[in-house]
């Protein structure tokens, strides 16, 4: 398994652990609430009722055994003192007598209860005794019987009775304390168990948050070091080199990230290299190349002009070919040295583009004014860019726009800007020839002409130069347009420009 896989399986894990305590406990209370849920409904509860009942027919039977003394006439009464020394008060003792088989044998209650039962049954003695001396109502005339019966309920069953009261109370005091003791029992498992829930719960919360930080630390950090080392290579640090310590992923990555950026920097300085050598080579080719050219325009212009009258017509045709080749192979060669030269100035400066435009204004003014053309500049920004390569990206635009103009029709070029979220986007718009839909894209490629010579003159780079320009500023080149109704350039250049340490242009994000 991975470092961080293990890392992300142990905060699992925590949680997995709090789920299983949780549990527990959740089950070690229920077990202990369901034990003396049981013990009061199977033991303590039916005690205390029972205690209860006992005591109510004692009192029952001691009011009844008065007046049945007092009364010769309450045959009800009789039968009601029969009722319960006959069926309900030996069914109670018969139940209290259960209740010891729940009762340790040291327990001062088996005690209570036997008093109970032979108190209960002295009284059972007692009444029957009564009832034998007051059985008739000539009984109650007897005053000898009368006295005797009196005698017994005052004295000797009043005891009794008073005594089996004493010991259920004594009965009901025990069972009461029980009934406590497993309440007090409950509510202290119930709160020790809340305590160790609590507890646990702190703990492992505090060490899932510290193993959380640990795991986020281990994550992102690295992540963020990463991306910090992306930027700079972006912006063409190829130095900077990635330190991630540990043992995990992001370690190896980090390695395999500065093997990278070591790749990157040798390629790069392998193309660095081999573009200085592609731009000098270009430069003396283009200025040697362009010795012999004004060589042979030279001897051509020497020939039309010592050796005029000697030649032919078909000569001086031949003369003029010789020279109109080698005037446009001169132009087509400081098109080439002036599209290896883009990007030369190096300095990146703010750039008032009205200010701008107007100085390339006067430089063209000769052309404006011969074509009568207008043009027309809205509110333009200022930018941040190479200023000579700009001037030449609009210089060239402004120049096509007159060129290509439709005839008898007077050249208008429109200048506007409109500000974006990341760019400033330019658009340069005339109303000239246009251009049609299937050469839209050719147009931006090295030497493409889409007319004659005769008819437009030009070497075919100008657009070229335009698109290397717009591609060294971070942004973006393209066109509308349709025959017979002018063409519309737009530009982007990227608002956030900045040199990076080997002098190219990068994005600042």
């Amino acid at each position: 398994m991975t470092k961080i896989g293990t890392k992300l399986l142990l905060g699992f894990g925590i949680f997995i652990c709090i789920l299983i305590v949780h549990t527990i406990l959740g089950q070690l209370t229920k077990i202990k609430a369901t034990e003396t849920h049981n013990i009061l409904t199977k033991k303590i509860s039916p005690a205390v009722k029972l205690c209860n009942d006992i005591k109510m027919n004692n009192k029952d039977l001691f009011l009844l055994v008065s007046n049945k003394v007092a009364d010769s006439k309450n045959d009800a009464t009789s039968n009601r003192i029969n009722k319960i020394i006959e069926d309900e008060l030996p069914y109670h003792i018969s139940h209290l007598k259960l209740l010891k088989q729940n009762l340790q044998p040291a327990d001062t209650r088996n005690r209570n209860i036997d008093a109970i039962a032979d108190y209960s049954s002295k009284s059972i003695v007692l009444i029957e005794k009564i009832n034998t001396l007051l059985l008739t109502s000539k009984d109650y005339k007897d005053e000898i019987k009368l006295n005797k019966a009196t005698d017994i309920l005052n004295n000797s069953l009043s005891q009794l009775l008073t005594e089996v009261d004493n010991r259920v109370s004594l009965l009901q005091i025990k069972y009461n304390k029980e009934l406590e003791d497993n309440f007090y029992e409950l509510s202290s498992a119930l709160l020790r168990n809340s305590r160790v829930f609590l507890l646990t719960s702190l703990i492992f919360i505090c060490f899932g948050l510290f193993i959380t930080y640990r795991n986020i630390n281990a994550i992102v950090k690295p992540i963020n070091t990463l991306l910090d080392s992306v930027k700079r290579i972006q912006e063409g640090n190829y130095d900077h080199r990635v330190s991630i310590k540990g043992i995990d992923e992001f370690s190896l990555l980090g390695t395999a990230f500065n093997q990278m950026s070591e790749s990157l920097k040798t390629s790069f300085d392998q193309i660095n290299a081999k573009n200085k050598e592609l731009e000098q080579f270009v430069y003396i080719a283009s200025h040697d190349l362009q010795e012999p050219l004004r060589t042979v325009n030279s001897f051509t212009n020497l020939l039309e002009k010592d050796y005029k009258d000697n030649l032919d017509q078909n000569a001086a045709i031949y003369i003029q070919f010789i020279s109109q080749a080698s005037t446009r192979m001169s132009l087509l060669v400081k098109g080439l040295l002036d599209y290896s030269r883009i990007g030369g100035n190096k300095e990146l400066t703010l750039i008032d583009c009205n200010e701008l435009i107007d100085s390339l204004a006067i430089d063209l003014a000769a052309l404006i004014s011969a074509e009568n053309a207008q043009l027309e500049v809205g509110e333009l920004p200022k930018i941040y860019a190479f200023k000579t390569d700009i001037r030449l990206l609009f210089q060239n635009l402004i120049n096509n726009a007159i060129k290509f103009h439709r005839p008898h029709v007077t050249p208008v070029i429109k200048i506007k800007a409109e500000e974006l979220d990341d760019f400033w986007k330019f658009s340069i718009c005339d109303n000239g020839i246009g251009i049609e839909e299937d050469n839209l894209k050719k147009i931006f490629a090295m030497f493409q002409r889409l007319h004659s010579t005769k008819k437009y003159a030009g070497t075919g780079i100008g657009l070229a130069h335009c698109s290397k320009i717009i591609e060294m500023h971070k942004g973006t080149f393209t066109v509308d347009s349709e025959i017979g109704n002018g063409s519309t350039f737009y530009i982007t250049i990227s608002k956030h420009l900045m040199e990076s340490k080997n002098g190219a242009l990068v994005v600042n994000t």
